[in-house]
């Protein structure tokens, strides 16, 4: 909640009237009616309390992501999750690849964390340089968004696993952050998911937001093969971060199997049409991948 101070975020629909609105990255299909569906009927027991270890959820996310339950954390949107890393591990000093979502840096500056920059460059196309080529000296943390928000560029899965093992040589933790992974051309292209069981130093932000047009549900998920992280996070959390529509709108969002696959057919189509039309206009347009 925000008292006395101004929304950083975009996508503010309370204090403005909305047509069109370019700042906030949902998916164009909107909400599924599975899970509309599915939120309605998880009102039903609102007078329990919701799971507090989001049970069948983090199976449902172990059977469709392939990964073991116990190296997933659920929370109160991705970001909860990244003030949960920062208050957990509290590092001293981080490296954050910009530009970029700005929470990480509050999440990290929160904790007395020293930060530093990595900038991308328009004339490179805000693409990530070579992992050789990136100082991560001194750094407990590196921060990159893949595909990046707001650049819409999007790194490949070996050049992130790359960078992920010379973090691990040094002692560092990478905060990757995948929300925006299903909306890209080809996930599996740019995914660090399959390598986090041998690369436990990455810890890797997931989101129902996005792809399913649940930004008013507040749901994320972690991924990392760390379990002594995770637990150190829900002891910085507090119990009930997960409610049971929450809970109940992810399970539904998990059965619909392709909408993801749809909503990235809608983007690839209307992101050609609109990146001619700015590119008439005079506008620069860079590549963007999701």
């Amino acid at each position: 909640m925000l008292m006395g101070q101004e929304n950083p975020h975009g996508g503010d629909v309370y204090r403005n009237r909305v047509h069109y609105d370019f700042s906030s990255n949902i998916t164009p299909l909107g909400t599924p009616q599975a899970v509309i569906d599915a939120v309605q009927a998880s009102c039903a027991r609102l007078s329990d309390y919701p799971d507090p270890y989001c049970t069948a959820l983090r199976e449902g996310l172990s059977a469709a992501l392939n990964v073991p339950a116990r190296h997933i954390m659920c929370g109160n949107g991705a970001a909860e999750l990244i003030f949960l890393f920062a208050a957990a591990l509290r590092p001293k000093r981080a490296l954050i690849v910009t530009p970029t979502f700005c929470e990480y840096e509050n999440a990290l500056r929160a904790v007395g964390c020293e930060l530093s920059f990595l900038p991308l460059h328009a004339q490179d196309g805000f693409m990530l340089p070579d992992d050789a080529c990136i100082d991560l000296s001194g750094a407990d943390v590196v921060v990159l968004c893949n595909p990046n928000n707001p650049t819409g560029c999007a790194y490949p899965r070996a050049q992130v696993a790359r960078l992920a093992e010379r973090c691990a040589q040094q002692g560092a933790r990478l905060l990757l952050d995948e929300c925006f992974c299903d909306l890209t051309d080809s996930p599996e292209r740019h995914s660090l998911l399959p390598d986090t069981a041998r690369l436990p130093n990455v810890f890797l932000l997931r989101a129902f937001t996005k792809s399913y047009g649940m930004a008013g549900v507040r749901l994320g998920f972690a991924v990392c093969a760390d379990e002594a992280l995770l637990a150190a996070m829900c002891r910085s959390g507090q119990t009930w971060n997960v409610s049971s529509p929450a809970q109940a709108a992810g399970l539904a969002a998990l059965d619909c199997k392709d909408f993801a696959a749809r909503g990235r057919a809608v983007i690839q189509a209307e992101r050609a049409f609109l990146s001619e039309r700015l590119a008439r206009l005079g506008c620069a347009v860079y590549p963007a991948y999701a």
